[in-house]
């Protein structure tokens, strides 16, 4: 009876064993399988986004041209090369030099102080914004450079002297930086499309109104200058 007793109790120990130890095997393929499905998931939305990040147009400011704005035309001298043309119109108060390869014209303003300072300079649009691609929907420019589109300001196409005029004028203000665009009927920017680049002192706009500021109205900031 004893050994009968005996073998019930071993018969249940190891019973017992087999039952836990299968719990623990299924427990463990339970938190793998979990384990890998998560893994499985992270990876993919890792690829997704990479996927998406590199469908992302590529555009950027060209800060070979915007880090000369507000400088003197005397600070400036031959950072652009040897210019075209060099002409002043003193009764309003500007300077407009020209050059080419790549083309491009850098507007001055007269600072009254016996010197003129870089308020904008008009040029392609693949110069102005560094394009990776030949054109650019206007939407993927306006979230790459995280640009606040600014309405009614039609008048200001007056910058866009360079590079091939669209179907309507876009400006936007990015980094400090306004930027008049060119944008065809699909809403589509090229590299050769006109553009400008502006201060944001002297665009004279103002997103509250339909209307603009005529170029001749545009406010000029009170910024010393170096002399000539």
């Amino acid at each position: 009876m004893k050994k009968r007793f005996l073998i019930t109790v071993l018969g249940l120990t190891i019973g017992s064993a087999l039952l836990f130890s299968a719990c623990g095997s299924k427990k463990e393929t339970a938190e793998t399988t979990a384990q890998t499905v998560a893994e499985s998931t992270t990876a993919k939305a890792e690829e997704k986004t990479t996927a998406t990040e590199a469908q992302a147009p590529k555009v950027d400011i060209n800060f070979e041209i915007a880090n000369h704005l507000e400088m003197s035309y005397a600070d400036i001298g031959n950072a652009f090369g040897e210019a075209t043309s060099d002409e002043v119109n003193s009764e309003k108060g500007e300077r407009t030099v020209k050059y080419a390869n790549p083309d491009r014209e850098l507007h001055y303003y007269d600072d009254k102080s016996e010197g003129y300072t870089l308020f904008g300079v008009s040029a392609k649009a693949g110069d102005i914004l560094s394009f990776e691609k030949d054109s650019v929907k206007l939407s993927d420019i306006l979230d790459q450079m995280e640009g606040e589109e600014g309405k009614g300001l039609e008048s200001n196409e007056a910058f866009l002297t360079v590079g091939e005029k669209g179907d309507h004028t876009v400006v936007f203000l990015s980094e400090g930086y306004y930027f008049v665009l060119s944008v065809d009927k699909d809403d589509m920017v090229s590299k050769d499309s006109a553009a400008a680049i502006l201060t944001e002192d002297v665009v004279g706009i103002d997103t509250s109104e339909t209307e603009t500021k005529a170029p001749s109205e545009i406010k000029i900031p009170e910024t010393t200058a170096a002399k000539q």
